[in-house]
């Protein structure tokens, strides 16, 4: 694959991977900083953002310091950058696996897994980091140092070792994040109707108040009506009620 790229292609591609792994590097380690410096931070949920930060820092590093035309860096480079980019995107299932335990499963021992993720990721990147050099070779691919794939079977290592990984992340953090909006899109929409409930009962005891006036109102005219001479005495409404007398019905 060296042999397709000119000398000028590969400075060029090799200046904007040095650029843009050294934003990343730097993106990174500002997240770590910000994690050794600041204890409160040391929550569960922010650890494994540190971890998958840590993996991004060591990945861009040795994507800046592997030098493709010297055997030893060129091993370096192709060795862990494969083990700690497949590390980050292990890191992104563990996060989004928490989240969708905690918001849509509502299970609280994601403490309890830490170990269990410390496995998943460090043992699944070694694994196929090593399985990923057999049958194959580190050395210049284009302007860095990757697998040197070896025929068909070489091919589809690499597929297997890194694009799998990578793509396999990709769709199950798709799908369960997708899972977690939904679950909080709901719990919004019934935070805000029961939210409204005490306003709605509110209206319906001030119409009933209304109601049970006007029905009084009507009630006290028809009296008045059936006899005027009935005595008046004021009432709370401000208006006078003409009182029914017993005299008169008896």
């Amino acid at each position: 694959m060296a042999g397709n790229f000119s000398a000028n292609d590969r400075h060029i591609l090799a200046a904007v991977n040095v650029g843009a792994s050294t934003l990343s590097l730097a993106g990174s380690a500002f997240i770590v900083l910000c994690y050794a410096l600041f204890k409160e931070l040391r929550k569960f949920s922010f650890k494994l953002v540190f971890f998958l930060a840590l993996s991004d820092m060591f990945c861009s590093f040795f994507n800046i310091v592997g030098d493709p035309t010297k055997g030893f860096f060129c091993y370096a480079q192709g060795y862990s950058t494969h083990f700690f980019c497949v590390a980050s995107f292990l890191w992104t299932t563990a996060i989004a696996f928490t989240l969708h335990r905690t918001v849509v499963r509502h299970k609280t021992d994601v403490e309890d897994l830490g170990p269990v993720f410390h496995l998943y990721v460090w043992g699944t990147a070694l694994v196929m980091t090593v399985i990923q050099s057999i049958g194959n070779d580190y050395g210049r691919v284009g302007a860095w140092c990757w697998t040197q794939t070896a025929g068909q079977t070489g091919k589809v290592v690499q597929l297997l070792t890194f694009y799998t990984p990578l793509w396999g992340a990709i769709l199950f953090n798709g799908f369960t994040y997708f899972q977690v909006i939904r679950m909080l899109n709901n719990a919004t929409r019934m935070a805000v109707g029961m939210s409204d409930q005490p306003n709605q009962s509110d209206t319906r005891a001030d119409m009933k108040h209304t109601l049970s006036l006007k029905s009084h109102k009507m009630h006290t005219s028809s009296l008045s009506r059936a006899n005027p001479a009935a005595p008046t005495y004021p009432s709370h409404s401000g208006q006078g009620i003409k009182m029914h007398s017993l005299s008169g019905t008896i």
